[in-house]
């Protein structure tokens, strides 16, 4: 019996008992439920975000699924803009392979000549989700396509008529040499988003989700003698942006669709 009794477990000490501390007050029903309401409350907040979360995003799909498709037909852009004139039969279509890269919805690429100077232009005119369109620029595509750059872009501005904002856009040259021929293209690019046309939306990504529909405007031409088209092709640009403008505010858009 006595090793029985010593091979038993001493008790645990209290250690807060030997110090003479006071023992932890009991959690009484008040504390309680106190508790449980900060729970509740906690998950009441967590609730409300979710559900807030869920029906912006609801918003934003509602939003882009609206602005997918043109808010116009890009083919009713007028083929008489200023001195220039569509030449007939040279409509054509981008490969449907690159429109789809491009993220292009909707597009037309059209030759329109200047009656006063003779001097021949390729215009695209370009809509679709903004995320996939922002990216396709002219600093991108054409080194892709084995032309160089022949000095740095420039951003110019074109004048808003009637009293809308001014357009950005950004110049720049690029030279195709092979087997002994030159060619060297003068163009011209800009995107419409939120109102707004410039040529670099990279950083105002973050409006796409509100915006979600983008234009693009691209304006080629080939240099004779390394001349600039000047003040010729300015002016088609700007009564290209006053064209897409007259249309936008005619159908009744609201933001989202460029």
């Amino acid at each position: 019996m006595d090793n029985a009794l010593i091979d038993q477990p001493a008790a645990p000490i209290d250690q807060d008992a030997a110090r003479g501390a006071p023992p932890a007050p009991a959690r009484g029903p008040s504390r309680r439920k106190a508790d449980v309401r900060n729970l509740i409350l906690v998950g009441l907040l967590l609730g409300a975000s979710g559900a807030y979360r869920y029906w912006r995003d609801h918003q934003f799909s509602a939003l882009e699924s609206r602005t997918r498709d043109a808010p116009f037909a890009l083919k009713d852009i007028s083929p008489a803009l200023g001195p220039w004139r569509m030449v007939e039969g040279a409509e054509t279509t981008l490969d449907p392979r690159i429109a789809r890269l491009a993220g292009s919805t909707d597009h037309i690429v059209r030759s329109y000549e200047n009656e006063e100077t003779g001097e021949k232009v390729t215009v695209l005119a370009l809509y679709g989700p903004a995320l996939l369109v922002f990216g396709h620029t002219p600093e991108v595509c054409y080194p892709s396509t084995g032309f160089r750059a022949m000095a740095d872009p420039e951003d110019v501005t074109i004048p808003a008529t009637g009293g809308g904002r001014d357009a950005v856009f950004r110049r720049a040259r690029y030279g195709l040499f092979e087997g002994g021929t030159s060619r060297v293209n003068e163009v011209f690019h800009s995107f419409r988003n939120g109102g707004v046309w410039h040529p670099e939306m990279a950083s105002r990504w973050k409006q796409f989700r509100y915006n979600p529909g983008m234009f693009k405007i691209q304006v080629e031409r080939v240099e004779r003698g390394g001349e600039s088209g000047g003040e010729a092709t300015a002016a088609l640009l700007a009564a290209l942006v006053a064209e897409i403008e007259d249309r936008l505010g005619a159908s009744g858009v609201g933001p989202g669709a460029g």
